[in-house]
């Protein structure tokens, strides 16, 4: 669940590296080819479907947790799962702005 949520964590920021590395032209000219689009088109698809789905996981955990222990939980990692979330359709509102049509 560790690696999970590292990895999830990880998929918006390498989004946002992409988008400020080309935009800084750092990138090396990688941002104006094929596989540069792709990844990034992938990165696009997957990031808040990942997000959702850390979502989805940690609010089940949560219930569970507070209806087994009938204690008050932590809400740490299920807010950590929202703010994620909402970075990521941040991030995918701000490509869709972006784009440009021809």
């Amino acid at each position: 669940m560790v690696v999970f949520r590292i990895i999830v964590a990880l998929l918006p920021q390498v989004l946002l590296l992409l988008l400020v590395g080309a935009k800084l032209d750092l990138l090396g000219g990688w941002n104006h080819t094929d596989s540069a689009f792709g990844v990034l088109i992938i990165l696009f698809l997957i990031t808040p479907v990942a997000t959702a789905v850390l979502l989805v996981v940690e609010t089940i955990k949560y219930r569970k947790h507070v209806t087994r222990e009938k204690v008050t939980g932590s809400l740490l990692m299920p807010g950590f799962a929202i703010f994620l979330f909402f970075e990521a359709l941040a991030i995918d509102i701000f490509i869709i702005s972006q784009v440009r049509m021809h």
